[in-house]
């Protein structure tokens, strides 16, 4: 029998599987040949404590039975069982967007037979990597394919983080599945699992494939132009190639599609305000923040770059940090000229000299006036294109230093920054309202007795983080998962407001995958 041990804690510098062993054996106070088997389910590094600890869960299955109570039968994993409905639908199932949501919708209706068809407005990975590389030459950034638009969606070029709050079995479904597609396997276990943009540029192309081997249809650089409806139901889907027919459609467009809300609106779909994040992503050097988090144990090949996390409230207004991005750079994420958005990027091995992380506000839209889209987007837009203009029209980006800020003074010169098209000293107090601007302010100093060093010479501000969520949501009914308003629409991921990353992304687009698959019998079958 299977057993799980829970809370094994090893010294970082004895990290090693034998070394695990021993300690196991220890445990258990038994022989080391009646350890039959083992294998790690988790490891998490603790560096509240120096010296830093890396804590592990493992099952093992031992020569004799055993009657502890650190141990915990394991029982098999809970499979999710999909009973296919008996309704034929009248068309393939149309996806729009191949980010997370629309990749892990198309993945599982085409497992099971139903030959979807992914629409996405960019292009394939490679032909992402072109319009980046010309964007950085030219600094005209293409509308259609960029940083946000493309195979994969916004998250192909990030950190590819995988952590999320949410608890379901079809989360370790999806890690797996990854896998198979050529992540790291210690993504399985990691408690902060991730990929890097270097390898999961590479899932996205295998798991693309995977979705055409199994009967599905990809088509990149085609734009979905509008949606037709009848009576309540859709119909068709208009696109820069032509029309297609459907009676079945997922909306899985990041939170980018600003124009896809809006000729959905006008077509009748519900949309309304939420609440989301807006700030600024913080900068600082990687080998500080090692030190901080990991004391001597800095640079061990055991730890590998630290990160953090930090949060708290003003005035009940959550601030906090999003999107941790260590050693890696920070990068534009445009696909609107004329407006500026940043994120953070790195590759696997996190090898780069800087971290970086959004310090973000949660707006209610009662705060900014958002009483509907025009309004959400007028209001974001506009800090956009401030901070484009701030920055020098050109795609550098306006910065200031932590401390400049909190002073108010607007830097002479910058420290040394990760992001490759400059910036410009500037004061972040006439980039956001002071609900915002003002909020952040007043956290930084929290933030600093937390992380001590927080606020320093080196650590810059740079604006704006302006996409980390959606301000709306494409209303639907929480059963069927379709729109309140058009039957057969299904809005699914980030930009239909239901996700804030690459899992929660995936894992509702699979929930809604799953969802038309209970309803309508296979494409195959009629």
């Amino acid at each position: 029998m299977l057993y799980r041990v829970h809370g094994i804690r090893l010294r970082y510098n004895k990290d090693s599987f034998q070394y695990l062993r021993t300690c196991i054996v220890q445990l258990l106070q038994i022989n080391d040949k009646d350890l039959l088997f083992f294998k790690i389910v988790r490891r998490s590094i603790d560096a509240r404590k120096k010296p830093v600890s890396i804590i592990y869960s493992v099952d093992i299955e031992t020569a004799h039975k055993l009657s502890r109570k650190e141990l915990e039968p394991v029982t098999e994993k809970t499979i999710v069982q999909i009973v296919p409905g008996k309704k034929p639908g009248k068309k393939n199932p149309i996806i729009v967007g191949a980010g997370p949501a629309g990749l892990f919708a198309g993945f599982i209706l085409a497992k099971y037979g139903y030959k979807p068809i992914i629409l996405e407005r960019g292009s394939d990975v490679q032909g992402r990597n072109r319009a980046l590389d010309n964007f950085k030459k030219t600094r005209k950034p293409n509308p259609n394919c960029n940083a946000l638009f493309g195979l994969g969606g916004a998250g192909t070029f990030s950190d590819g983080k995988l952590t999320t709050s949410l608890s379901h079995p079809l989360i370790g479904y999806i890690l797996e599945v990854l896998v198979e597609c050529g992540a790291p396997e210690q993504i399985l276990t990691d408690a902060k699992p991730h990929i890097g943009t270097d390898i999961l540029q590479n899932v996205v192309n295998n798991l693309a494939n995977k979705i055409v081997n199994l009967g599905g249809t990809i088509k990149t650089d085609l734009t979905v132009t509008n949606i037709i409806a009848k009576n309540g139901q859709i119909t068709n889907v208009k696109t820069s190639d032509g029309n297609f027919e459907t009676d079945t459609l997922i909306v899985a467009t990041g939170h980018s599609a600003r124009d896809t809300w809006k000729f959905l609106e006008a077509a009748g779909v519900e949309i309304a305000p939420k609440p989301f994040q807006l700030g600024v992503r913080v900068e600082h050097p990687q080998t500080w923040l090692d030190k901080q988090q990991y004391g001597e144990g800095a640079n061990h090949p055991s730890l590998g770059a630290s990160d953090y996390r930090v949060s708290t409230k003003i005035n009940n207004t959550p601030v906090f940090s999003f999107c941790m991005c260590p050693g890696g750079w920070t990068m534009p994420t445009v696909n609107e000229p004329g407006h500026l958005c940043i994120n953070g990027m790195s590759l696997h091995k996190r090898e780069g000299r800087f971290s970086s992380s959004g310090i973000v506000v949660t707006l209610e839209p009662t705060v900014y006036k958002g009483k509907d889209l025009d309004s959400c987007l007028s209001f974001v837009r506009g800090i956009e294109a401030k901070c484009y203009e701030k920055g020098g029209s050109d795609y550098s980006a306006p910065a200031q230093t932590l401390a400049g800020l909190l002073k108010g003074q607007i830097d002479k010169t910058l420290p040394e920054s990760s992001y490759r098209f400059g910036l410009t000293p500037a004061s972040l107090d006439d980039l956001f309202p002071d609900f915002v601007i003002g909020k952040i302010k007043k956290a930084l100093p929290i933030f600093n007795q937390k992380l001590p060093g927080f606020i320093q010479d080196a650590a810059l501000a740079i604006a704006p983080e302006a996409r980390a969520s959606s301000p709306i949501r494409i209303v639907r009914d929480s059963d069927t998962r379709q729109s309140t308003t058009i039957k057969g629409l299904y809005p699914a991921g980030e930009g239909s407001g239901y996700a804030g990353g690459i899992m929660s992304a995936a894992l509702d687009g699979l929930k809604t995958g799953i969802k038309i698959i209970e309803k309508f019998a296979p494409t195959s079958s009629y």
